[in-house]
């Protein structure tokens, strides 16, 4: 009998096969870089599936800002708070909340406001500018984002965003109630007022994951899935490749966008990856007779509203618990209440039949993305925590990866993503 053979060398073997993942395979398809996924699930398990699709550079404020951990203390045990902590004895999760406490100053935004805006920049504009596959397939539009706000009285959280957006030069305006109406006429809302940032867009993100697989596979890159990878195998300090439930799978360079499973792979690595899942959800239902076609965002609810071509988008919540995607109907029921109390136009019958999604969003505790290499470890990449902006960071992070890999100066500063910023 003929000994096995171990499969051939890839370049690089991605980890990951999420927006990040298969971002970062297309932009070193464009460099003629043979490139294998592995993911331990399919399609519908990946983090981004699901998730509202923004692509917004209005969302520059890092998630570690000061009032988060007010509110945060306000609604942690409220289980249909937008923000919740299922109460468990985790050590780590304790370190990582102790972290966040850290980085949850005025300072620290206005130090990382600027890089955060580059990178989410960045991603809109290989948005606009990707051909293969074509963006009209998974429904790229910039149809901005409108930020309503319930109550006249709400007004002040938005203030410091527009204020804030004014001086980074990124387009925003206040609406008012007669402005969003004529915006978009077909936008049934009493909310009083609403900020408006023109230039973000949003995606399907189903398809955008089903179209660019389809089309890496074509190009040759090899997608391995429902395969869990169990180890990274090393010959001292270089990385030779990964064991997985299917065999070794040999490679030059490993990138983990691996999400909320990094310190999974990294901890074997001796790298401490401070990320902690959480909990989003999404509801999505077929597209109302004459659907609205501006994304919003229900402010006081932290809600996020899509519309698509055929289906509408509800998705929010922030919730720590674990690694655990079970659904935890009050959770719905608050998305389902934000639907209510915002949109006059969304029938009750479509609410209760919603198809329910669950992802586990990768937390750091400043609030930014890990993009770069382990130093111990050069031909390993980390693009991973890049809790709810996964699609408003991924083709930038996909280049931003893609060029580590083949070691071109990098499109901007990776300083502040750095991998060993925690320590």
């Amino acid at each position: 009998m003929a000994a096995a053979t171990e499969p051939p060398e890839s370049d690089v073997v991605i980890i990951g096969a999420g927006a990040i993942g298969l971002s970062t395979a297309y932009y070193l398809l464009q460099r003629n870089v043979s490139v294998t996924i592995i993911d331990q699930g399919t399609l519908q398990d990946r983090c981004s599936f699901g998730n509202a699709g923004l692509v917004a550079p209005s969302h520059f404020i890092p998630l570690a800002s000061p009032g988060v951990i007010a509110k945060g203390l306000k609604w942690m045990l409220n289980p249909e708070s937008p923000f919740y902590i299922h109460p468990r004895l985790d050590l780590n999760l304790l370190k990582w909340l102790w972290k966040f406490r850290h980085f949850a100053t005025m300072e620290y935004v206005v130090r990382h406001r600027g890089p955060l805006l580059e990178m989410l920049s960045l991603t809109l504009k290989l948005f606009q500018e990707m051909k293969t596959p074509d963006p009209a397939s998974f429904e790229f539009r910039q149809h901005g984002l409108l930020m309503l706000i319930e109550q006249e009285q709400n007004r002040k959280e938005l203030d410091l965003l527009y204020r804030t957006a004014q001086e980074l030069n990124v387009p925003a305006k206040w609406l008012s109630q007669a402005e969003i109406r004529e915006l978009d006429p077909n936008l049934q809302t009493d909310c009083p007022a609403g900020l408006y940032f023109p230039e973000d867009a949003h995606i399907e993100p189903g398809k955008f994951l089903r179209e660019m697989s389809t089309y890496l596979q074509k190009q040759g890159v090899k997608i391995i899935e429902n395969t869990l990878v169990h180890k990274i195998r090393r010959e001292g300090s270089h990385i030779t490749g990964v064991d997985t439930a299917a065999g070794f799978v040999p490679a030059k360079s490993i990138v983990l966008a691996t999400g909320a499973w990094t310190p999974r792979l990294t901890r074997e690595l001796s790298v401490d990856v401070p990320i902690q899942p959480a909990k989003g959800y999404s509801l999505t239902l077929p597209a109302p007779e004459n659907l609205f076609h501006t994304p919003l965002i229900l402010t006081e609810t932290k809600v996020a509203v899509t519309p698509f071509q055929e289906r509408l988008r509800f998705a929010g919540t922030l919730e720590f618990a674990g690694i655990n995607l079970s659904i935890n109907p009050r959770r719905v029921e608050a998305i389902r209440k934000a639907a209510r109390r915002y949109l006059k136009n969304i029938p009750e019958d479509a609410l209760q039949q919603a198809t329910i999604w669950a992802g586990l969003r990768p937390c750091t505790p400043d609030g930014l993305p890990i993009l770069g290499r382990i130093p111990e470890h050069p031909n390993v990449i980390i693009a991973a925590g890049h809790a709810m902006l996964g699609i408003s960071l991924s083709t930038g992070s996909g280049l931003l990866a893609a060029q580590l890999v083949t070691e071109e100066t990098p499109a901007i500063n990776l300083e502040p993503f750095r991998v060993m910023r925690f320590k």
